[in-house]
């Protein structure tokens, strides 16, 4: 079992809330809304705030950090010690339903997953994943998803662009189609039990590296570019592909 230092999980808990509540106070004001990547691809003064202030805080408290972050407020360098945050997933939604976004922060060591955050602000609802002891929603501990559920009898949240890249009509080989618009939410979503698989054909690692930490203590597992269960440091697009047991993920990877 991996020791995950209290007072860092407890300090990033605090940051989180902390960030939740700048966020919400900057949410009825103006926005400066710009784009990145494409014309839908949006960015706020809030996202940059909000990275900021994570940021800041975390390099007071313990220096000599390393970063991935999305909106590229520091410099993103591997280190030992790293951080992934997003600090809005889902700004679309921030910015047109001022709902279902998340703060995301995903915190490793040597590569390897120590705890996740993945924070609903306007729910209030905090899920945190820690490596080898569980995943927990506002310090209840979250019940392990069922193996039994076969992709026939599963919600699956993905747009349509996803399913058109299967060699099959996937409607008809599972329950239902969804899609929110937050990675880390839709994969908070499986780990809740409330759908059975998210996937992504254009994912970066700030919008799975914490929620894929809470999946994995639940039982749930995922497929992020050429990897399973395990998360690269690339700032690049992959497929990402999750299911809440591994016949889920296994038989929607096989349809492809």
């Amino acid at each position: 079992m991996i020791e995950v230092p209290e007072t860092k999980l407890e300090f990033t808990k605090e940051l989180v809330r902390d960030t939740g509540r700048l966020i919400q106070s900057l949410m009825s004001q103006n926005l400066n809304i710009d784009t990145k990547q494409n014309a839908h691809d949006f960015v706020t003064n809030v996202d940059k705030q909000a990275e900021e202030f994570m940021v800041a805080a975390i390099q007071a408290m313990y220096p000599d950090q390393g970063f991935i972050t999305e909106e590229k407020m520091i410099d993103n360098e591997v280190k030992h010690d790293m951080w992934i945050i997003d600090p809005i997933d889902g700004t679309t939604n921030f910015i047109f339903q001022k709902r279902n976004f998340a703060i995301s922060v995903g915190y490793y060591e040597d590569g390897q997953p120590q705890f996740g955050i993945v924070y609903d602000v306007v729910g209030d609802e905090m899920y945190v994943g820690i490596t080898g002891e569980g995943a927990y929603l506002n310090e209840q501990q979250l019940e392990p998803l069922d193996p039994k559920v076969v992709l026939k009898d599963a919600i699956v949240n993905a747009d349509n662009r996803m399913f058109k890249t299967f060699k099959v009509d996937l409607d008809e080989h599972i329950m239902v189609q969804r899609y929110l618009g937050s990675a880390a939410l839709e994969i908070i979503a499986v780990a809740a039990g409330r759908t059975n698989s998210y996937m992504s054909r254009r994912l970066k690692p700030w919008d799975i590296a914490a929620a894929v930490i809470i999946l994995k203590e639940v039982g749930g597992t995922w497929y992020f570019g050429e990897h399973h269960d395990a998360i690269a440091y690339a700032d690049k697009h992959e497929v990402f592909m999750s299911g809440s047991n591994a016949t889920i993920l296994e038989s929607l990877i096989a349809l492809r």
